[in-house]
């Protein structure tokens, strides 16, 4: 297929793309600057990640989606024009675009998509789910009818579908992502330590010594806050025993999440899925000790895939390769002169 093919993981903290040929060739914060007196755009990715609680007044910061949720679709439909522009503006064709969205999204907003990327200079757009491209990335076979069950843990969510045959047959979907863990240990912090601190810093907790089960050998680590009682700057020890404890109630959620879904599938799948195990996949699969935590808890069978933050970008990547198969299966190309 000739020009540029691409594929974007639209998620809620980054945005990945993968480029046919070429591999995924950047990942970005899902976040946007306007300038607070004209909306005009300051800055779009990483550039405005950075400003998290740090912009003045003259600027509005905006991470448009929430929860696995599009809370601000006009920003978000903006950040996907800004790098779709990026990636096709010295293609000489029209590109084949697949977008992987978060969970909920509906059918008007996947037509707003659509459309903002074909203004952008997409040919034939694709807005898939994301778990069904993570199995792929996983490497899952698009037309394999034995069942397979993926949880797929971004920042924003944690979704739970059970696959056959390339499409979702039951599925699940929880608030309860790597941004509910920050939330958690800022929570804990202040109720526990007497101290403020931002999310920034709480992720830096999460990502340094957070964990899903107790450890073997313990992980401490010194932070700055702001102590709640004083407002003057505090020094404070945090181990990762006590990041567990701030964990627990996510983590129980996002197993009965799972009991949820096993107990909709029929026998035939439920056997599959005992047999197969559990896929796991997004960014919060890397947290030490979860695919064994809900193993125990589920005696199944719970691997964390390869690069797993990764897997949706790498899926999609797959879709772009085998694009007449999916059409073939009723996968729904659209372009612009097919917007309805």
């Amino acid at each position: 297929m000739p020009g540029l093919n691409i594929a974007i993981d639209l998620g809620t903290s980054s945005v990945t793309a993968f480029v046919q040929g070429k591999g995924i060739i950047f990942s970005e914060s899902t976040a946007i600057c306007y300038d607070a007196y004209d909306d005009e755009i300051i800055c779009v990715g990483n550039s405005a990640g950075e400003m998290f609680e740090k912009t003045p007044e003259s600027l509005i910061l905006k991470k448009p989606i929430v929860d696995g949720i599009i809370s601000d679709f006009t920003s978000t439909v903006k950040i996907l024009a800004y790098f779709i522009d990026k990636l096709c503006k010295n293609s000489v064709f029209r590109p084949s675009v697949i977008i992987s969205a978060p969970s909920g999204v509906t059918s008007l907003e996947r037509k707003a998509i659509v459309e903002a990327a074909c203004s952008a200079g997409a040919g034939k757009v694709y807005v898939t789910d994301e778990p069904v491209i993570s199995a792929l990335g996983a490497g899952l076979t698009i037309d394999n009818p034995h069942g397979v069950m993926v949880l797929d843990l971004g920042a924003g969510s944690a979704d739970i579908a059970v696959i056959t045959m390339g499409t979702v047959a039951y599925c699940n979907s929880l608030r309860a992502g790597g941004d509910k863990m920050d939330e958690a240990i800022v929570q804990y912090v202040r109720k526990n330590k007497d101290v403020d601190i931002g999310l920034a810093t709480a992720k830096k907790i999460k990502h340094t010594i957070g964990c899903a089960q107790h450890r073997s050998e313990e992980l401490e680590m010194f932070c700055v806050g702001k102590d709640y009682i004083t407002g003057m700057p505090k020094n404070f020890e945090i181990s990762s025993n006590e990041i567990y404890e701030a964990f627990k109630d996510i983590i129980e959620e996002i197993f009965r999440g799972i009991v949820y879904v096993l107990e909709q599938v029929p026998p035939e799948l439920y056997s599959d899925i005992c047999s197969e195990g559990i896929l796991l996949t997004g960014g919060l699969a890397r947290l030490p000790g979860l695919d064994k935590a809900l193993s125990e808890k589920l005696t199944i069978k719970v691997t964390r895939v390869a690069d797993p933050e990764h897997c949706a970008a790498k899926g999609a990547g797959y879709m772009l390769k085998n694009m007449k198969k999916l059409e073939d299966h009723g996968y729904n190309f659209r372009s612009k002169e097919t917007i309805e």
